[in-house]
């Protein structure tokens, strides 16, 4: 070990030329403290008790071959040499390590620091600012050597433990082991929270069903928060409430892509929690700062603040872009100064490969204006408060527990949960004393749970029967939890019974879609790490040809059919509808090929349209499928158009020829609410209204009933849970509320041309990155290309949507997004 201090230059020429990302409040300023080769390609930071920051320069993350750094990472303390409050003299405090991701301060005088197989404590023993004691306090074994998903997130607790985060490893089985020998193990769930004591003993699992954990930290009043750098295919990244016991729905084991219907990425399952809010691509870190939650987003070159709202035992949040930078800013982690900066290390480049960039930023406040930073988050809600004594109170009766289970309240439920766990009255539960449907589901959540923590405290016949109850259960939800459970367990002796709930008279096309997934993956062992299963659609396909099988199951299996599959083929489908031309399976079909498009798809929706065998719905929605070629089909337009022509066939036909309204229609102002709703209020075909929304441009931004793009919103979710003045309100003012999922971005190009368009699913390090603008076509933008880039309060939902519809076409559409 040596010592090598370099005084930084600020205001130098290298400092002088980095251009700073661009601040959206006034009341901020950003400062350059260190870039190359100073510092490089930067990780994790933290203060120690002195006020200096500790840096994590990383030179491991895939070196190229030629590579001419170190062969191992540093750590580079930053100080005040001269006391004027500008950190100017850097000076290496360690060296060593493999895929170095993350550090905090322990409290004692000495650091814990992430790699990817292990946590270390570091201590200058001697005082003269350099480490000179390393111990292992954590080991993750495993065969897995990916840089950045094995360990990475740290935060000391207020409880006195740390906690760390791990990645979702590839899946992999693998040990983390605490230097007492105690070990929590795992393969397939994905990423987890653990927390150890600060000597590395009594390893413990705190939460599961993440991606990659990066960022951890505690608020004032002893939340946890995480967010979670996660799958391309299914954004948002997430930023998460992590409570105890909690599960957070992401399983490596059925793909990684995020997409099959055994994860949840919002708590969409029985037994998952929501997320507190959507982040920017590739979330790094998360850290308190005053009252809110700073973000930072790799991906999206910016740093997001999130203000606390109050959602029953949890929070929800609004959000705001702080700093924005071009495609040169690629902020990872953040350290919070005791007078209120906020230092942000800068991977600068998009390339993963270690490349000799890097910079460290300092965020401060110009002025002593509170609503920069405000006050603390808010205290312990009631709410919360409720949640801490069914999740720990060892004094509370199981029936006071039990009655927790029936909370709708998600987080209030799973404390309950939990709290059967924790206070050892998982046993004494009995499943006859389970009698509604969130008591079920919540004891075989719980012991889901208590085998996962300690796998030998679950025999694998007490298994057996807990889940084949839960699969003769008649609650949807609770069949579920039994499915998801027998099918990450592997249990191949429960396929039969998962099997036969296909055969139900009752079944939705959520349970349908589980109940397949469940099949294709204990009848092959695994599912594709892609976003498309083939042996999930092997057995829609066989499903959906299945003539003995009921007409609504193989809609189902149609509806879940991506249109881009090769079978089945345009012709099967064809001859499919002319054998079961039943309304519920003529219907899907009919919208698979109009998805499809090609012309054997157009030329057999013109003959269905055409084919008076076939129920007039069914004739109309082919008709409409042929709006986007109506120019090729105008003929068997025109003919529906006649007079002579049943009523359902002729009104859509003049709706594709815009002969059903004109210029005098009277239409009120977009913003008198009120006198629009007597027009749409009442009424509406909602057969009609689907037609509507398939052939204008609500289907190139959203999808529902699995057709569609994945743009926007699914609006799949809109029937029964929100009002026809909601939805109505929402095209009329499509700005008005837009969601940070869905906030669009100006891209100005080196060439002087400027884009808008909504980011879609490619991560920040590929070479260009795409976007669906207003029209709804997609383009791409080579990053080389970008000067700059900034999110737009517009959204791309078009304004003017109602102008160009009829009011029957509009009041059809609501009809049909608002259905029970």
């Amino acid at each position: 070990m040596y010592r090598f201090v370099a005084l930084l230059l600020i205001g130098s020429s290298v400092a002088a030329a980095v251009e700073p990302p661009r601040l959206l409040d006034p009341n901020l300023q950003i400062e350059l403290i260190a870039s190359e080769p100073e510092l490089v390609t930067p990780t994790g930071c933290c203060f120690d008790d002195d006020g200096s920051l500790l840096v994590i320069e990383c030179h491991t993350h895939f070196p190229p071959d030629d590579y001419v750094g170190p062969k191992t990472d540093r750590i580079y303390r930053f100080d005040d040499s001269d006391g004027d409050g500008v950190l100017d003299r850097q000076t290496l405090f360690y060296e060593g390590g493999i895929a170095t991701m993350n550090i905090v301060n322990l409290g004692d005088g000495s650091f814990a620091v992430a790699t990817r197989s292990d946590v270390v404590r570091l201590r200058d023993t001697d005082g003269d600012k350099v480490a000179d004691e390393r111990i292992v306090l954590l080991s993750h074994n495993t065969a897995a050597v990916y840089p950045h998903n094995g360990l990475a997130g740290l935060t000391l607790g207020p409880d006195g433990w740390l906690y760390v985060g791990q990645g979702e490893n590839f899946g992999e089985p693998y040990e983390l082991v605490g230097t007492d020998g105690s070990k929590q193990i795992g393969g397939g769930e994905g990423g987890n929270v653990f927390r150890c004591k600060t000597d590395g003993s009594d390893v413990q699992r705190v939460a599961t069903g993440f991606w990659n954990p990066f960022g951890l930290c505690f608020d004032s009043a002893r939340r946890l928060w995480g967010v979670g750098n996660d799958p391309d295919a299914m954004p948002p990244n997430r930023l998460m409430h992590i409570v105890p016991g909690g599960d957070y729905g992401f399983q490596f084991r059925f793909g990684r892509a995020g997409v099959h219907p055994l994860q949840a990425w919002d708590g969409e399952f029985p037994g998952t929690l929501p997320m507190t809010a959507g982040t920017g691509e590739a979330a790094c870190a998360v850290a308190m700062h005053g009252q809110h939650l700073w973000v930072t987003s790799w991906g999206d070159n910016r740093i997001e603040r999130h203000s606390l709202v109050q959602r029953g035992a949890t929070w929800g949040t609004t959000s705001e872009t702080v700093v924005q930078g071009d495609a040169n800013f690629r902020p990872v982690a953040m350290a919070v100064a005791a007078d209120g900066a906020v230092y942000v290390t800068d991977w600068v480049d998009r390339s993963y490969p270690v490349h000799r960039k890097g910079r460290l930023w300092r965020v401060v406040r110009q002025t002593d204006d509170a609503t920069a930073t405000g006050d603390e988050v808010p205290a312990l809600t009631a709410a919360e408060q409720q949640a801490a004594v069914l999740r720990d109170d060892g004094t509370l009766s199981i029936d006071e527990r039990r009655k927790g289970l029936d909370n709708a309240d998600p987080f209030l439920h799973q404390a309950a949960t939990f709290g059967l766990v924790q206070t050892d009255q998982l046993a004494s539960l009995r499943r006859e004393s389970a009698t509604t449907a969130d008591q079920r589901v919540a004891l075989l959540t719980a012991w889901r749970w208590q085998e996962l923590v300690d796998p030998s405290s679950l025999a694998a016949e007490e298994r057996r029967v807990l889940m084949e109850w839960g699969l003769r259960d008649e609650s949807e939800a609770v069949l579920l939890a039994a499915i998801r459970w027998a099918t990450e367990r592997d249990c191949k002796d429960q396929l039969a019974a998962i099997q036969g709930l296909l055969q139900r008279p009752e079944t939705s096309p959520r349970l349908f879609s589980a109940v397949i997934a469940s099949i294709a993956y204990l009848e092959t062992g695994s599912a594709s790490r892609r976003s498309r299963d083939p042996a999930i659609e092997k057995l829609l396909v066989d499903f959906a040809g299945n003539s003995n099988a009921t007409p609504k199951l193989r809609a189902m299996a149609i509806r879940r059919i991506p249109e881009a599959a090769e079978t089945p083929t345009d012709q099967q489908l064809g001859q499919w509808i002319d054998d079961q031309p039943d309304r519920v399976f003529a219907k899907e079909v009919v919208r698979l090929l109009a998805a499809r498009s090609g012309k054997t798809a157009l030329d057999l929706l013109a003959s269905i349209a055409a084919d008076e065998r076939f129920d007039l719905q069914t004739r109309a929605d082919a008709l409409a499928g042929l709006s986007r070629n109506a120019d090729v089909y105008a003929a068997l337009i025109n003919r529906a158009s006649l007079p002579k022509q049943p009523e359902t066939l002729r009104v859509e036909a003049r709706r594709m020829q815009k002969r059903n309204w004109g210029g005098d229609e009277s239409r009120p102002d977009k913003d008198d609410l009120e006198a629009w709703m007597p027009l749409i209020a009442e009424g509406g075909d909602v057969d009609a209204g689907r037609r509507v929304f398939f052939r204008t441009t609500c289907v190139n931004c959203h999808r529902h009933s699995g057709r569609g793009a994945r743009t926007g919103p699914d609006l799949t979710t809109l029937s029964g849970n929100m009002t026809k003045k909601r939805v109505l309100d929402s095209i009329l003012h499509p700005s008005k509320e837009v969601g940070p999922l869905y906030v669009p971005w100006k891209i100005l190009t080196t060439d002087g041309n400027v884009l808008t368009g909504l980011k879609l699913d490619r991560a920040g390090a590929g070479n260009s990155m795409r976007f669906q603008g207003v029209d709804g076509e997609i383009f791409e933008v080579p990053l080389a290309d970008v000067q700059q880039q900034e999110p737009v309060d517009q959204s791309i939902m078009p304004t003017g949507l109602e102008g160009t519809m009829s009011i029957g076409e509009l009041r059809d559409l609501i009809a049909f997004l608002t259905q029970e």
